[in-house]
């Protein structure tokens, strides 16, 4: 529907949007009588005499004209109000707050039961490995598509070089090669491939002791037809990186910088939840230093007068996590597709594994750095924003325990029952969660665009309260059931189902644990539900860690308020 709705609006067809056949024949015969994509280019673009300069300047001081503005609307609104105008307001609110408190009549709306779900989980293994077990292959029908998963252990890393790992992965296949500027590698990745990319993936075990398992992934994927150029590309980047091209470098550094600062109001409560959990696991603050605010800051530290010399001692040591990087004791694959292609694949890219250097071991996939402390903390920390993202998170179990289940339903339920309504409904904000981490044993509550800061940290010393009350039925938790049990069944394709099998596979997360998370889930029952709320949520949200992203003044506001001030901290 969305696809139709831009040409259904403009007076359209939205049905001729669905004709892609006749549309792509229409182009292969244009194609096929020479320049056509050229003719376009040239007469749409080119030869196009029209322009349009548009120039954005920031106003530091827009927020708070729009904030007085406002003000004086509502001001000479309120002058113009008879009495009688007055009592309707105050009748309609009320109205309001009683709808919203009134619990909707859901029986009559169609839904599955717990008989309905399946059971299983979905079991996807590798059909042989290879390589002492370094190669895994994944015969699966992925339609002509051949994928490559692979991971190289990050933990053994200093921390110098660590918190610079996430702008490896931006930069690894942006910047070119010792044998090719990147303009060129670039039309070589776009010619080949459906996109090749790297990225850091900070991840707890489930081997029992929960250790955190850092690694760098890398994700290509190619038609059958394109192995060979895909694999050359793949040995040039592994075996010829290189980041001497320090006007590349600061270009993609600088993009990299912006990236992240523009997140901030994008991504602003997954933000404020990364730094409440931060000190709850080393996984999450690993997570932290690869992907939220202190990585962020670490960046601009980096880029703030940045000088040749700085540019030659960065570019020095993002070799040299290539160098720790790619080894062959240190890195693992996965090779997902057809199996009449599958037999070039693994000698392509097996070779390409074999030519890595040979020094050292695996123990990357071991973390080696500086462990976590559980430390309570309540922060504000300020950026330029005029709403605010609220987060709080705890300790809690994780997925192998018996409570994990009722974890789970618990937060699909607050969210539905409860933070919705005093976060989004009445608080004015764009969304409240309450989010259960089974990796990590983490349960976070958070708000999403919110103009409430110190409203919104009572709505969650609360939340331990509506849980604890009982006030939901069989029904609710069944509805929690069938919502997590979403996320558990949502289907992928082939090529992806096989490597996130393949990523399980490397922190040991077995598919008996998975059925038996499952099993439990619907088999839960009310009481284990309650008991679970009693044992986590019975000292209200005391011991929990709090994180808020905001402007200065709702931070100052909300610290006059607040019977325990945050520690304000600037971005």
């Amino acid at each position: 529907m969305v696809a139709l709705a831009g040409t259904w609006i403009h007076e359209g067809d939205p049905l001729r949007v669905l004709k892609l056949d006749e549309d792509l024949e229409a182009v292969r015969r244009e194609v096929a009588q020479g320049r056509f994509f050229e003719r376009k280019i040239k007469d749409h673009l080119l030869d196009n005499p029209h322009r349009v300069r548009l120039t954005l300047v920031p106003d530091p001081r827009l927020s708070e004209e729009r904030e007085a503005c406002e003000r004086q609307d509502l001001e000479a609104i309120a002058r113009r109000l008879s009495p009688a105008d007055l009592d309707r307001l105050r009748s309609d609110a009320v109205a309001l707050r009683r709808l919203q408190d009134t619990v909707e009549d859901v029986a009559c709306l169609p839904t599955l039961e717990r008989g309905d779900i399946p059971p299983a989980v979905e079991v996807i293994t590798a059909h042989a490995v290879a390589a002492e077990g370094r190669i895994a292959v994944y015969d699966q029908a992925t339609s002509g598509i051949l994928y490559v998963a692979a991971a190289a252990g990050a933990g053994g890393l200093p921390e110098e070089l660590g918190d610079l790992a996430p702008f490896f992965c931006h930069a690894f296949s942006r910047i070119g090669t010792s044998l090719r500027d990147y303009a060129d590698m670039a039309r070589r990745i776009d010619a080949a491939t459906g996109g090749m990319g790297l990225a850091v993936s900070p991840r707890t075990g489930f081997d029992g002791g929960g250790e955190c398992i850092p690694f760098v992934s890398l994700n290509a994927k190619c038609l059958n037809r394109n192995l060979s150029p895909t694999a050359d590309i793949l040995a040039e980047l592994l075996g010829q990186y290189s980041f001497s091209d320090l006007a590349r470098l600061k270009s993609l550094l600088l993009e990299y910088r912006a990236g992240l600062e523009s997140m901030v109001v994008h991504n602003g409560h997954r933000l404020a939840m990364s730094l409440a959990a931060r000190h709850l696991s080393t996984t999450r603050l690993l997570s932290e230093r690869w992907s939220g605010i202190h990585h962020l800051r670490h960046v601009k530290e980096l880029t703030d007068g940045l000088s040749e010399m700085g540019l030659a001692d960065l570019a020095a040591r993002l070799s040299e996590i290539g160098r720790q990087l790619w080894r062959k004791p240190n890195f693992r694959v996965a090779l997902i597709g057809e199996a009449d292609a599958l037999a070039d694949a693994c000698t392509r890219v097996g070779g390409i594994a074999d030519g890595l250097a040979a020094a050292g071991n695996g123990a990357g996939f071991s973390y080696r750095g500086a462990s976590s402390t559980p430390t309570r903390v309540r922060e504000g920390w300020t950026t330029a924003t005029a709403v605010n993202f609220v987060a709080a998170a705890f300790p809690v179990v994780r997925l192998e325990h018996a409570d994990a289940p009722a974890l789970a339903v618990i937060a699909k339920m607050l969210r539905s029952l409860y933070l919705h309504r005093e976060i989004r409904e009445k608080g004015g904000a764009y969304g409240g969660f309450a989010v259960y981490n089974p990796e990590d044993g983490v349960f976070s509550l958070a708000s999403y665009r919110d103009p409430q800061l110190a409203a919104t940290l009572d709505v969650f010393a609360r939340s331990g309260e509506f849980i604890r009350s009982g006030n939901f039925d069989d029904n609710d938790i069944k509805e929690a059931i069938l919502q997590v049990c979403a996320e558990i069944d949502k289907p992928d394709p082939p090529g992806p189902a096989a490597r996130k099998a393949f990523y399980r596979q490397l922190v040991n997360l077995s598919d008996a644990l998975r059925l038996q998370f499952k099993e439990r889930l619907i088999g839960l029952s009310r009481t284990e539900v309650q008991a679970a709320a009693e044992r986590y949520f019975g000292n209200g949200l005391t011991h929990a860690s709090v994180a808020v992203i905001a402007g200065e003044e709702s931070l100052r506001a909300a610290n006059a308020e607040l019977s325990e001030p945050l520690e304000v901290h600037k971005i």
